[in-house]
Formats: C-alpha cells, sequence, structure tokens
C-alpha cells in the first residue's frame, strides 16, 4: 500500500515536468503520430485520474480527519458544479467549447489538491527543497529555449507544427509590428511565458541575497539574469509589473523590519530615482522604441486598436455582459476556449468566469483565493510561505489584463506548490 500511496507524488512531479513543454510537445510530436486533440487532452485526462486516486487514498488513510484538504476538495466539487450547471442552462453552447471550458478552469483546484493529498500521504517523504530544485531546473531550460528564439528565424516555430489552423500561433509580435518580436519558448505566448517566470525570479533574487556571500551567488547571478533576459524579450508589461510587485513582496515580508529601516534612511534618494525614471519616460514618450515596448501604442500600427485599448473596451464590454446576465452564459463562452465559438474575450481572468459561470462562480473562485491566502499566512513565516502569497499577488496582478490561469504551465506552477507547502507546513509548523 505504501507504494501506491506514492503515487500522487510521481504524478504531481511528472507533470510539473511536463507542463511547460506540453504545447511545444503536443503540437511537434502530433504532426508524426496525428491526433493532435488526444495530445491536447491527455494531460487533463492524467489529472483527473490522479485527483481522484489522490481524494480516494486520503480518505482511506485518515477518512476526513485533515478538514483544510476536505474543504479544498468541497469546493472543488461546488466549482466544477457550478460551471455544469450554467452548461445545461445555456443549451446552445457548443459541446467542445463547453467542455474545454469546464476542465481548463476547475483544473486549477485539481493541482491544489494533487499537491496537498500528495504530502498527507507520504509526507516526509517529500523535501520542498527538492522539489523547487526541479522547478529552476525547469525554468531555466524554458528560458534557455526562450533566448535561443531571439536569434534564430521568426518563423521557426512553425517548423514544429505551430499554426493558427492547429491552435496555437507561431510568432508574436507588438501590435504586429515585425519590428518588435516576442519570444514564447515552448509555452503558448508571450505574456504566459512571462508570468511563468514570475515565481523562478522572485525566488532566485531572494536566494541570492540570502547565499551572496557564499560561493553560489555566481551561479544564482547567472540564472537570475537570464531569466529576467527571457522576460525583457516577452515585451509583456504586465509580467514585469508582477515580477516587481512579487519580488517587492517577498522581501517585504521577508525583511520586513530592515526595509521600513532603508527606506527611511534613503527616502529621498529613492523619491529622487523615482522623480528620474518618470521625467525620462515622461520626456521620450514620443519615441518609436518607447511607444512600441512601454506603451505598445503606434500611430503607424498595423491594427485597428493597440493593445492598450482592447483590454480597456474588452474588460468594460465583458463586465457590462456579467451584469446583464450575473447568472452567466456558459463555460467556453469567455477566455482563451471562446476562439473555437468565436465568442467573447474579456481580458481579464476574474471577469472571464464572472461571465462563463456568472457571479456565484466568480465567489467560489475567490472563495478558494482567499481560503489558500489565509491557510498559508496563518503558517508559521518560512520562504516558501512567502514566496506563494508573494507570486500570488504577481499573477493576480497579470490575470486583472488577461485570461492567465488558463495556462497549463502557470497554472500547476503555483496551485501544485501551494497545496505542497501548506500541507507540509499544517504537518510541521516549524517548516524553513
Amino acid at each position: 500500500m505504501q507504494k501506491i500511496y506514492r503515487l500522487p507524488y510521481y504524478g504531481a512531479l511528472a507533470l510539473l515536468i511536463y507542463m511547460p513543454f506540453h504545447i511545444f510537445l503536443s503540437q511537434w510530436l502530433s504532426t508524426f503520430t496525428g491526433g493532435l486533440n488526444a495530445w491536447k487532452v491527455g494531460k487533463d485526462v492524467l489529472l483527473i485520474l490522479a485527483v481522484g486516486l489522490t481524494i480516494a487514498l486520503v480518505y482511506y488513510k485518515s477518512r476526513f480527519k485533515n478538514k483544510h484538504f476536505w474543504i479544498i476538495v468541497a469546493l472543488s466539487v461546488l466549482y466544477t458544479s457550478t460551471h455544469l450547471i450554467v452548461w445545461v442552462m445555456n443549451p446552445e453552447i457548443p459541446d467542445g467549447p463547453a467542455l474545454l471550458g469546464t476542465v481548463y478552469n476547475s483544473r486549477l483546484f485539481g493541482y491544489l489538491i494533487l499537491g496537498y493529498g500528495a504530502v498527507l500521504l507520504i509526507d516526509k517523504k517529500i523535501n520542498l527543497r527538492t522539489v523547487f530544485k526541479i522547478l529552476i531546473a525547469i525554468t531555466t531550460i524554458v528560458s534557455l529555449v526562450g533566448l535561443a528564439q531571439w536569434f534564430l528565424p521568426k518563423d521557426i516555430m512553425t517548423h514544429f507544427g505551430y499554426s493558427l489552423e492547429r491552435g496555437v500561433k507561431p510568432a508574436f509580435f507588438i501590435d504586429e509590428n515585425p519590428d518588435f518580436f516576442r519570444v514564447i519558448s515552448t509555452i503558448r505566448d508571450p505574456n504566459s511565458l512571462g508570468t511563468f517566470l514570475i515565481m523562478p525570479i522572485t525566488l532566485l533574487s531572494y536566494a541570492l541575497v540570502k547565499f551572496w556571500r557564499s560561493g553560489k551567488r555566481i551561479l544564482i547571478s547567472g540564472l537570475l539574469l537570464l531569466h529576467l533576459l527571457v522576460l525583457f524579450l516577452t515585451f509583456s508589461r504586465s509580467a514585469l509589473g508582477g515580477v516587481i510587485l512579487s519580488v517587492g513582496l517577498m522581501f517585504a515580508l521577508t525583511y520586513r523590519h530592515n526595509l521600513v529601516k532603508w527606506a527611511l534612511q534613503y527616502k529621498y534618494f529613492l523619491a529622487a530615482g523615482l522623480v528620474a525614471l518618470s521625467l525620462f519616460v515622461f520626456a521620450m514618450r514620443d519615441q518609436y522604441i518607447v511607444q512600441n515596448i512601454i506603451f505598445h501604442s503606434d500611430e503607424n500600427t498595423s491594427v485597428a486598436q493597440d493593445s492598450n485599448e482592447q483590454h480597456i473596451s474588452r474588460v468594460a464590454e465583458g463586465t457590462k455582459a456579467v451584469i446583464e446576465n450575473p447568472a452567466g452564459y456558459g463555460p467556453g463562452t469567455a477566455g482563451w476556449v471562446s476562439l473555437h465559438n468565436k465568442e467573447n474575450q474579456t481580458e481579464n481572468y476574474f471577469v472571464q468566469i464572472a461571465y462563463e459561470t456568472g457571479i456565484i462562480g466568480l465567489v467560489i473562485l475567490m472563495a478558494m483565493l482567499i481560503f489558500v491566502a489565509k491557510s498559508l499566512w496563518d503558517l508559521s513565516p518560512s520562504p516558501y510561505v512567502h514566496l506563494l502569497l508573494a507570486v500570488l499577488a504577481g499573477i493576480i496582478l497579470v490575470n486583472m489584463v488577461s485570461h492567465i490561469w488558463i495556462n497549463e504551465a502557470v497554472d500547476i506552477q503555483w496551485w501544485l506548490l501551494a497545496g505542497l507547502v501548506l500541507a507540509k507546513g499544517q504537518k510541521r509548523p516549524d517548516l524553513v
């Protein structure tokens, strides 16, 4: 039985390693094997089986002993049921997009259950430090691919099966301007790649300060610079904002007493630097590079609306639609999945959930977020706890202007690790 108890953990690690490369592998390998849809849904079928097995094993081992786990399971069942109910209420929705929307939205909680349950089953055999080392190894490979992509022909991904007809855009540019190519590495799009890098950049920034006086600082500095460079090459302003917020919160949570002292000590220098930066951006606002890289707005662009106008108009339209129908239009009618039935792009993950599942679905999502964040906050302070709380804030910021939690690589990174850390911390309050 002990070997069976290990299966959820092995499944969790397998998915954590595979997901950042899923898009690339499924697009490429399916050109040889066919069955692109089977490649796309295979990982979700594996997740459903792993979650079901995890719930069954936790119940068999300890019944309802751990109330946090079963609260998470209950909220997950309620969230998925809400999708199904709204789907039934809107029978005109095509089955394909509705099913995809339900799976994509619900799998967030599935990763959380999988991580949490794995610890409940084999706590002492799970080393968080090893898991986070694996994470950095994965993100480093993804970053190296992204860096190489910058120097290769811009249509390189078409040779690996990428095309709009097959569901993945092969190349991205700022407002379709060929002068400003955006790398995607093995992730679906530049914003998702940038968001995927928030956690490793935050972790490496903390590690650099912690190990500054040791021989590790050269390796850590190199890895951090690599991740930051690839983040820059995505030209994702939302991800950059998420990184700044996440790193800032990480240090605020870890060194809050010292930071206040330093801020007060150097307040005039900090204020002067902020003013100088603001004046520089203002003075350069009409320059070609500044307009495109910082503002993503250029009067010479070939698109009818720049990205700023699209964000504003789509969020406004999505919010208006939610107000008009607070019961929801059904899963698959907003966000990335809606590309299949040409419906609404809300440019905001939370508006998307409200659009698809109504106010009730949004409330359940927010309840889960608050519950997990509060549970992490209640643990004894540790770098892992601070990291997850800081990164959560950064990802939420990105979600305010995009549908980031539809991307499997970003999903699993935070939700699975949150489950592992939360369960570890509750079983051992002195976790460091």
